[in-house]
């Protein structure tokens, strides 16, 4: 059985770069929904590498952050690069808990 590896480096460019592009930076009643501040955390919740403890300047981000802002306008496309395990545990690190198992349509099944 063959096995093929899936490069995620371009749709993540993608993302980023349509996020760039769009401004992603909605002002929602608990704060910034600002997802250009998180791009600070990626080393932290992307699926490859370890499950690392996130800076402080991610954490930083986090918290000014409305985290369920970010989730209910997260692009579907991102679920297939970030490991929902490390989303939970870099927002429960800066103290800043999601409060469940998904953000958007990003499960830990993912």
């Amino acid at each position: 059985m063959a096995v093929h590896k899936i490069n995620f480096f371009p749709l993540v460019l993608l993302v980023i770069a349509g996020i760039l592009i769009l401004g992603r930076n909605i002002v929602s009643g608990q704060g910034q929904c600002d997802f250009q501040a998180l791009q600070v955390c990626w080393d932290y919740v992307k699926k490859e590498g370890d499950m690392i403890p996130p800076s402080p300047d991610c954490c930083n981000a986090i918290k000014n952050t409305d985290m369920s802002c970010i989730c209910q306008h997260l692009p579907p496309g991102i679920c297939p690069v970030i490991s929902m395990k490390k989303v939970i545990y870099v927002t429960d690190y800066c103290k800043k808990p999601l409060g469940g198992p998904t953000c958007g349509t990003c499960t830990e099944m993912h």
